[in-house]
């Protein structure tokens, strides 16, 4: 189902939200928004010589529709598909206008509720949240939501996200090491399990990781965004 409203553009939601989703609002997370979109952008059309504008795109893990808005300058709305786990983002962006087919999906998702393929799948912000046993379970279901040509976008962070990060139950040293040694880092938050697995928290990716476990996938390009140091863009194609 398309959402839509008469108004062209959605409102924001206020400062508080985009505050305690992303950690900033306003210019402040725009000038680090917009440079993401644009890499993503231009990623997706060097790959694979097509515009934008006739993709098919999801934003997976679409939250309050930070990213969607963007979209609209370069994808019409009815190209445009964004889901996420938790019921609450996808009512705040009813609530404020996003424009877009709007779903929710499990956490560690089997399937996704869109009986279709994407040109473009983008997970911004997913990755580095998400525990060993979620990010396969969720790069092995969006693979087979991919055009055969398509681009899947990730982003993930590196292993000095560790000696900058701010929370005091992560355990530095055993992060780093875990990171050095498998490659994957991960501290979970105080949530409930899922299936006997904490799906949220802490999250760190090498990309050697990426190659020698995520198979059906090959890297295609990586992109540092200069807005946002602890978080860089990984492109990968159906392998």
């Amino acid at each position: 189902m398309l959402h839509n409203t008469d108004q062209k553009f959605p409102i924001m939601p206020p400062d508080a939200i985009q505050d305690s989703w992303t950690g900033s609002h306003g210019e402040t997370l725009l000038s680090q928004s917009v440079p993401a979109m644009q890499s993503m952008i231009s990623g997706y059309e060097a790959l694979t010589g097509k515009s934008i504008r006739a993709a098919s795109v999801l934003d997976y893990g679409c939250g309050w529709g930070r990213l969607i808005r963007l979209l609209y300058t370069f994808v019409p709305a009815d190209q445009i598909y964004g889901v996420d786990p938790w019921d609450e983002s996808i009512e705040l962006c009813e609530r404020y206008g996003v424009r877009c087919h709007l779903a929710l999906c499990d956490y560690v998702p089997r399937a996704l509720p869109f009986d279709r393929s994407f040109d473009l799948i983008y997970a911004f912000s997913v990755f580095t949240h998400l525990s060993e046993k979620t990010a396969r379970a969720v790069l092995s279901t969006l693979r087979r939501y991919i055009q055969p040509d398509g681009v899947l976008v990730i982003t993930i962070r590196p292993r000095d996200y560790w000696i900058h990060q701010k929370y005091e139950f992560v355990a530095i040293d055993r992060m780093l090491e875990a990171h050095d040694t498998i490659g994957f880092a991960f501290t979970p938050h105080n949530r409930e399990p899922i299936d006997g697995d904490i799906s949220y928290g802490e999250t760190s990716i090498s990309l050697s990781y990426i190659e020698n476990t995520f198979t059906d996938w090959r890297i295609a390009k990586t992109e540092y965004v200069a807005a946002d140091p602890f978080q860089f863009q990984v492109f990968l194609r159906p392998a």
